[in-house]
């Protein structure tokens, strides 16, 4: 805004000395030419009353008074008066010596008046007897209507220049305060003018750099004041725009950051702009390692880079899976589309990526749920089936072969009791329609309960239960049946997979907090890959045995779904050949949900 202010001011300096110097030019032009003609006139007037006072005093006869006369006339006016005869013989001067003098006939003036009969002669020149330029104004000195002479006045003009010179420095010292009240005003003018723009300007710039709070506080009028308005409008309106935009930002971030989702954004030159948590979570790179990278290095190793490339080049969706099998195996549902800018400009792509790994392993768990649940139904139903059919056939030889057969049925019913028993138990417990009855509970008495179900089993195997040495009572908040639930499931599957002779070791150990519940036994152990897999539902490590002990195979499930719903856990440590440990973690009070 400086260099404006500037501009103004030298704009209006320059244009007002080129006025300067014009004015200077034309009024020194006239007043030379004016004082010029003013001593022209006065020297014509001088000469005139001269000629006339030769005239009326009859001077012309007498020729020494006249020439004591102009000398006298010389002293009071300093001018030169020159007396020229008829024949341009000097009659008379008022300065030089007569004697000395030319004659006068060839001067321009004395030649104007007496050779050409003319009412004047005037000259300037340099004069030969003083030596300096000099102005001459002659008349004719007439009597009786006769040319008998002629008057001369001259004057310097070195004097004319002078007066002329002062009259210039007068003028000068004025045009010079003209110039210098001129550039003041100027000055101020174009402050006042560019004050009110430097605020614009201020303004303008903090809005630049983002201070989008920034107003023009001045009240003026006119242009100016409707430029302030219209400056605080639009600052107003900026600020209420970036507002929406950070405040759209900020929604779209968080979304974006908490999408489960992954998204990414591709450009038309194919590089990565945009990402969110998820998409690093799924690719485990950072986003400095995906952001600004082509898509090809990004998600080559995951196979979908051509189908990026074909959406980016055909303008088409396209939908796939895709695999990863490091950190940790996954399965990523892709989804790319081209997206759009304004007027429907195809600007790259975009890619949502879903993670479907816990939803193929429900899948295909339910698929073998299925499998297991037709297979554990079909058995004894086959059996049911097969024995019914053979007693009303009538070709069973004898009763007790009847009888048998009869007992098969009975049995294979039971079988089918207990596994859809099972089932519907173990549904009511995941939808948890079976709520817990909380009350105070002797951890040790519910143990020596529930293991008397099972001990006639086990001391058919020769198998010895032992108990937990401390008979005092041990109290925590639970479900009491739910509870002797867990003990006889975890004991009864360790006396089935337990040879004969074995032993079977329930602990009770207490912490601050918790109750920690072991069951161990000698028998066959569990492999390291099944361990995982050890509470699903049908599950077996050793199908034969458990289907010939009449197991479901759904006991650890809805052991782990009752332990759950007391808030605690459950834990195996197994060796094969050594046996396996169940450890119960519960907590002693139970909070309420």
């Amino acid at each position: 805004m400086q260099r404006l202010w500037l501009k103004i001011t030298g704009s209006y300096l320059l244009l007002s000395i080129v006025f300067i110097l014009v004015l200077w030019f034309f009024i020194s032009s006239i007043i030379q030419n004016t004082y010029t003609d003013m001593t022209e006139d006065h020297l014509i007037e001088n000469a005139q009353l001269v000629s006339e006072v030769i005239t009326l005093g009859g001077l012309d006869k007498d020729r020494q008074t006249l020439d004591e006369w102009i000398a006298r006339l010389n002293d009071e006016i300093d001018l030169r008066y020159t007396i020229v005869g008829k024949e341009g013989v000097v009659i008379a001067d008022s300065e030089s010596d007569i004697e000395t003098m030319d004659n006068h006939l060839n001067r321009p003036e004395i030649e104007a008046v007496l050779v050409k009969n003319q009412e004047i002669g005037t000259s300037t020149r340099l004069s030969d007897t003083r030596d300096m330029s000099m102005m001459y104004v002659a008349i004719p000195v007439i009597s009786n209507d006769e040319i008998i002479g002629a008057v001369r006045t001259s004057v310097s003009t070195e004097s004319i220049e002078n007066a002329i010179g002062a009259i210039w420095k007068t003028l000068s010292t004025i045009l010079f305060i003209i110039l210098l009240i001129s550039v003041i005003s100027a000055a101020l003018l174009s402050y006042n003018i560019t004050k009110p723009i430097n605020r614009v300007i201020n303004v303008t710039k903090r809005l630049q750099n983002k201070d989008y709070s920034a107003r023009i506080n001045a009240n003026y009028s006119g242009e100016i004041g409707n430029l302030n308005t219209s400056v605080n409008a639009l600052a107003a309106s900026l600020q209420s725009h970036v507002n929406e935009i950070e405040e759209s930002e900020k929604q779209l971030n968080s979304i974006m950051s908490n999408l489960v989702s992954g998204v990414v954004l591709i450009n038309d030159h194919g590089e990565v702009v945009l990402t969110n948590h998820a998409t690093e979570r799924f690719l485990s790179k950072h986003t400095s390692k995906i952001e600004g990278k082509k898509f090809s290095l990004v998600f080559g190793p995951l196979g979908i880079d051509h189908l990026i490339e074909s959406v980016i080049e055909d303008n088409v969706k396209s939908h796939d899976e895709a695999h990863i099998y490091f950190p940790e195996e996954r399965i990523l549902d892709v989804h790319i589309a081209p997206y759009y800018s304004q007027g429907w400009q195809q600007r790259g792509a975009i890619m949502v990526l879903h993670d479907i790994t816990a939803i193929r392993r429900l899948e295909k768990m339910r698929s073998e749920f299925v499998a297991n649940v037709s297979h554990e139904l079909k058995t004894p139903i086959t059996s049911v089936k097969g024995f019914a059919e053979t007693l009303l056939s009538g070709d069973v030889p004898d009763e007790k072969t009847a009888k048998q057969f009869m007992q098969i049925i009975y049995d294979e019913s039971e079988r089918l009791n207990r596994l859809i028993t099972d089932l519907l138990e173990l549904s009511k417990i995941e939808k948890q329609a079976m709520p817990l009855k909380i009350t105070d509970v002797d951890v040790n008495e519910v143990i020596k309960n529930s293991t008397l179900t099972i001990s006639n089993i086990a001391s058919d195997k020769n198998i010895s239960l032992h108990l937990p040495d401390n008979d005092q009572p041990i109290h925590i908040e639970a479900d009491s049946d739910r509870l002797g639930q867990i003990v006889l499931n975890l004991v009864a599957n360790a006396v089935n997979y337990t040879s004969d002779n074995g032993d079977i070791f329930i602990d009770v150990k207490e912490e601050p907090e918790t109750l920690i519940l072991s069951v161990r036994d000698t028998g066959m152990g569990i492999p390291k890959e099944s361990l995982g897999r050890l509470f699903e539902r049908f599950y077996r490590v050793d199908k034969a045995r458990s289907r010939h002990s009449g197991g479901t195979g759904l006991g650890l499930a809805i052991v782990k779904h009752l332990i759950e719903s007391h808030h605690g856990e459950i834990h195996v440590e197994s060796e094969e050949g050594i046996g396996s440990t169940f450890n119960v973690v519960l907590p002693k009070t139970q909070k309420e949900t």
